[in-house]
């Protein structure tokens, strides 16, 4: 957690009427904290570009086009993204995954989105996807999203928390029996002291969810033109330098790219809608 000074201030009796406005007891705890809120959405770089990663192994690569329902895993993904203010989309992703996706999703304009599609004809890892594409993102920190998780997180929240933690990088990440299949976070507050790309299959581990807000400057770390990853190469790294932070929720989160994560995902996901949870 990072150092908090007290600072007193005196306000139009309108101005605070304005602020207990947006209290609500869940989102914003109290007058403190929505003061807080609007002084990180005036200094703070507004989050509008994501770059989801649909690169990587087969059964990953085809993961944006899976069906949640009755819609495509990504058409959940751009819903959600539309809804945060988040209207610059990079998708990379392999030249046969780009051509259906252009065809069913075209430029994004009827998801009310820019649908930038960058090949990706030998997978560079998730690090040095983003490397490859460096050139089309802009000065502010961006959120990437791995495309095969389907969950219903908050990324105002999420994107907010990086803002105040004032990280190169911030995890999701999610309380969850130990799985070797996704890297396993050490945190001391909310920064991660150590980053394990897979997990032992032991007890309860926070693991990382694959949903991340980065500074741009994490880019100059990134070998050009080289398979590197974000999980093993970048993330320890900023750990040890301790810039990389840990945001935690206990909202619906999946991998669908195997069918038996999928099928699960689609009736959690079925379930999350009827009681008519945020999504």
């Amino acid at each position: 957690m990072r150092q908090r000074t007290r600072l007193t201030i005196t306000l139009p009796s309108e101005t605070i009427t304005r602020i207990d406005y947006l209290i609500d007891g869940v989102n914003v705890r109290n007058r403190s904290h929505a003061v807080e809120r609007l002084i990180n959405q005036a200094l703070d770089p507004v989050v509008n570009t994501a770059v989801i990663l649909a690169g990587g192994k087969s059964n990953r690569q085809k993961a944006p086009l899976k069906p949640i329902g009755d819609k495509y895993l990504l058409s959940i993904m751009l819903e959600q993204l539309k809804r945060h203010g988040i209207t610059q989309l990079h998708i990379c992703a392999s030249p046969d995954l780009v051509t259906e996706l252009r065809a069913r999703f075209g430029d994004g304009q009827v998801f009310g989105v820019n649908i930038s599609f960058h090949l990706e004809p030998e997978p560079l890892g998730t690090a040095g996807a983003l490397k490859a594409i460096a050139k089309h993102l802009s000065a502010a920190p961006f959120l990437v999203l791995h495309g095969d998780v389907l969950t219903n997180i908050n990324l105002g929240e999420f994107i907010e928390f990086h803002q105040r933690e004032a990280g190169m990088a911030t995890i999701a990440v999610k309380p969850r029996m130990s799985e070797r299949a996704f890297g396993r976070v050490f945190l001391q507050g909310n920064q991660i002291k150590q980053f394990l790309s897979t997990g032992d299959n032991q007890g309860i581990s926070i693991v990382n969810t694959g949903l991340y807000v980065l500074e741009p400057k994490i880019l100059n770390l990134i070998k050009p033109r080289k398979k590197v990853y974000l999980e093993t190469e970048i993330f320890p790294l900023l750990a040890k330098k301790g810039q990389l932070n840990a945001f935690i929720f206990q909202g619906i989160w999946y991998d669908v790219s195997s069918p038996a994560s999928q099928a699960e995902a689609v009736s959690a996901w079925d379930a999350g809608v009827a009681n008519n949870r945020e999504i």
